[in-house]
């Protein structure tokens, strides 16, 4: 399978909307922009041009969810590897060492954003089987079963990414390592084995997991050997999975679309749906489905904040599109003022409403609004943005939901009190589990890469490619297989979202890169968590460019959550009484507060100063390590201890 070739912009509609868009809702270098949101070969005139690039980081670094994936990828910018080198070794190391969202059998989105050059997208999402349509998932009255979606074989969309990883080898790899080397410390891990960190351990101790690996023999005998889970400091060794990693790095991805890889996904989904009483009626996926999968490179969607250039994903990831509205509504807010007040006075000792960052709860309230517009429009308008063959297909309205005018509506909505029944706008025709896991990698060049890859749930399906030695996705519930019913995360789709053979399910995965002035690399990062990426990934850029924040102040800062529906806004433990007290007495916003350690998403960011210093960090929420060449690796996080 080659490298796929570029393709024109999916949203050609974008084009009667320029003069609208060229702001996104805040002050953009026009000529800039235009570039910027169509993401494909404009060529007018940029009036940076002739300008200083900007510094280049004085190191590489690389933030992933397992030390050994950081450790990995570190090496691979030693060796003269750049960023997407990096990228796709710490990725495929993840696929052995971290099962439960690290993956071959998932899918996701990668950003590559070069020093200085145009960002390019790659989205290798999964995909729906052709033999999978919405009344598979409904029982005899008409009613969805969820179970079906999430861990029988109609869970499982084609996967994504090694299609995605050799794209990204292919088309921005530094040339100087073969995919041999960028595939070897993946390869040794799986068999040679490693000892299972205490965070695999303690996923597989939990009643979930167990029910739903136990349920595949395959999944069964690796992950509980004489029916027992691995412990801590057990040796994990995969040898099906060696060799499905050498056959990859011998024939790239045609090694996995085609031949004993892709036998071993037919087989073992056609003995899962025998155990789940054939759920798929005859139309399980094909040998067909898997061969005709396509990377497929997209325009990334961008705005402006604050004299930042935001980097993001755009359909069928919602993940881009949700932060550049609720970004351009909040820049409309007096931001700074409210920031400044608050901070006077703590200082003459008054009893305000926020914390020592000079977030306050009036500067809350307007994120909280700004969340729940924007995922209101979220569930009515976002999904895959080709048609597929569908003769009612309706393109998604990225030019309209990215506008000024609809910034404008939604801003002036947002009064002082709370709206839990705002709606989404009507728009005129137009003519991402929590188990997902996230890489973030600078070069010394001042190359980016930032990628999220999924297998949606935890362990996803729980179905092994037996002999392939990797689990499968359970990505299609991410569809709206009705309108109206919420998936796994609660969240509500329509018709945009709607399941259909070949389309690509919306995605809640916001692989971020921010650039000051559209040139100085100032911020990589994203996160798993479901629709949390999102408001997660927001509150981490919010606290950088607006209150001041490091890096690792503003990554381990409590976090709240809002997606339109349910009503009620999500707070971890940490914040201030007195902001919540606010929030509920002042502003009329359901809240609940966390119970629990359990934490909201799990970043991993690299910032960049202006004089090429680096910080890199890994959530302290799990388990994760950012490396920065030329340190020692930290030592990774322990799970805590429950009560």
């Amino acid at each position: 399978m080659s490298a796929p070739p570029r393709r024109p912009s999916p949203w050609p509609h974008l084009a009667p909307a320029i003069a609208p868009l060229l702001a996104v809702g805040l002050a953009v270098p026009p000529a800039v922009s235009l570039a910027a949101l169509l993401g494909a070969g404009c060529q007018a005139a940029d009036p940076f041009a002739g300008e200083v690039e900007g510094v280049t980081p004085r190191s590489g670094a690389v933030v992933s969810e397992h030390p050994l994936a950081s450790a990995a990828g570190l090496r691979i910018l030693r060796r003269g590897g750049n960023a997407a080198d990096a990228a796709v070794t710490t990725a495929l190391v993840l696929a052995v060492v971290y099962p439960q969202a690290g993956n071959l059998g998932g899918g996701g989105f990668a950003l590559w954003v070069p020093h200085g050059g145009e960002a390019e997208a790659l989205d290798f999402r999964e995909t729906t089987p052709a033999g999978y349509e919405p009344r598979l998932y409904l029982d005899e009255q008409g009613e969805v079963v969820p179970e079906r979606s999430v861990a029988t074989p109609l869970a499982v969309g084609v996967p994504g990414s090694p299609a995605g990883l050799f794209a990204l080898f292919r088309r921005h790899g530094s040339g100087h390592l073969t995919l041999a080397e960028l595939c070897s410390p993946a390869i040794e891990l799986a068999r040679k084995g490693f000892p299972v960190d205490p965070w695999l351990a303690r996923s597989l101790r939990s009643e979930p997991t167990r029910r739903r690996l136990t349920a595949d023999p395959a999944a069964a005998a690796l992950f509980y050997p004489d029916g027992e889970p691995l412990e801590e400091g057990q040796r994990l060794r995969q040898p099906d999975l060696a060799r499905t990693l050498r056959r990859f790095s011998r024939g790239g991805a045609q090694a996995f679309y085609v031949g004993p890889t892709a036998e071993a996904i037919v087989d073992s989904l056609a003995r899962a749906d025998e155990r789940a009483g054939g759920v798929t009626r005859g139309g399980g996926m094909t040998a067909e489905d898997l061969a005709g999968y396509e990377v497929i490179v997209r325009p990334p969607v961008v705005g402006w904040f604050r004299g930042h250039e935001v980097i993001g994903m755009g359909p069928p990831s919602s993940g881009g599109v949700v932060l550049l509205q609720v970004l351009a509504i909040l820049a409309g807010f007096p931001l700074d003022v409210e920031r400044e007040s608050t901070r006077d006075e703590i200082e003459v000792g008054a009893h305000p409403t926020g914390d020592g960052s000079g977030i306050s709860a009036r500067a809350l309230h307007w994120w909280i609004e700004a969340l729940r517009v924007a995922f209101a429009d979220r569930a009515e308008h976002l999904g895959d943005p080709d048609p597929h063959g569908q003769t009612d297909f309706r393109p998604v309205p990225v030019a309209e939901l990215l506008s000024p005018a609809w910034i404008a509506e939604r801003r002036v909505s947002i009064g002082d009190r709370a709206n839990p029944e705002v709606g989404p706008l009507e728009l005129a025709p137009p003519v991402e589990g929590s188990q997902t896991t996230h890489v973030s990698v600078i070069d010394r060049d001042g190359n980016a890469v930032s990628l999220t890859t999924t297998l949606n749930g935890s362990f996803g399906s729980g179905i092994l490619a037996q002999g392939a030695g990797f689990l499968l996705n359970n990505e299609l519930d991410d569809f709206s297989i009705r309108a109206g019913t919420p998936n796994m995360y609660g969240l509500v789709g329509g018709a945009a979202n709607q399941l259909a053979p070949h389309r690509r399910p919306l995605s809640s995965m916001t692989p971020t890169v921010v650039r000051e002035g559209g040139r100085q690399l100032t911020l990589v990062l994203g996160s798993p968590g479901g629709p949390r990426i999102i408001t997660s990934v927001m509150q981490v850029v919010l606290r950088v460019l607006v209150y001041d924040q490091d890096l690792p102040l503003a990554v381990a800062a409590p976090r709240l959550h809002q997606q339109w529906k349910p009503a009620t806004t999500r707070f971890e433990q940490g914040w201030e009484t007195t902001l919540i007290e606010s929030l509920v007495n002042r502003h009329d916003q359901p809240v609940q507060v966390q119970a629990g350690a359990q934490g909201f998403g799990s970043i991993q960011a690299i910032h960049v100063g202006s004089d090429g210093t680096v910080s890199a960090v890994s959530d302290p929420r799990r388990g994760g390590v950012a490396g920065i060449e030329g340190r020692p690796l930290p030592p990774p996080r322990r799970p805590p201890r429950r009560r």
